[in-house]
């Protein structure tokens, strides 16, 4: 799992670093986003709409709503966004932050999106699509094991947490 966010988290970053700070990318750059773009395609590229291929998967997630934060899971992935099944999809075209944690390895990502698509019936299902630059960071410091961030949304404290 961890090549595929970090894959998604370096395409994302040096995509909105060109279009969303207006930053041109160097040779290496551009090499670089051009190979994950082709590792995101998959083997065969799906021949509808899309045009880097999905992986799924079943993973936890916060993200943003209007007054407050909500849970959900991720059943599939993309270079270009996920699906995600939530009690409340959000209505299509809010944006939203996805929080993404990988307690294996002690990483955090965080992808701003724009919702899509959402479910009229059935499970609770949005589409999203990542916008905007993404941000990796660890939960911990590895030497000591402590919490160098709190777990949860909001006001960053400025001392670590003791486990």
């Amino acid at each position: 799992m961890r090549n595929l966010l970090e894959m998604i988290y370096e395409h994302q970053l040096l995509r909105s670093k060109e279009r969303n700070l207006d930053i041109p990318l160097d040779d290496g750059e551009r090499v670089r986003l051009l190979g994950l773009r082709r590792l995101l395609q998959g083997e065969v590229p799906d021949t509808r709409q899309r045009e880097l291929a999905r992986v799924r998967m079943a993973l936890a997630v916060q993200f943003t709503r209007p007054g407050g934060f909500e849970a959900g899971e991720i059943r599939n992935v993309s270079g270009g966004g996920f699906m995600i099944l939530a009690r409340k999809p959000q209505e299509v075209g809010t944006r939203i932050i996805v929080r993404i944690e990988d307690a294996r390895t002690g990483t955090e990502y965080v992808f701003p999106c724009v919702v899509r698509w959402r479910s009229s019936r059935g499970p609770g299902r949005m589409g999203l699509e990542l916008d905007g630059v993404p941000n990796r960071s660890e939960l911990f410091e590895e030497a000591s094991g402590v919490w160098s961030r709190s777990l949860s949304f909001g006001a960053q404290r400025s001392d670590p947490m003791v486990a």
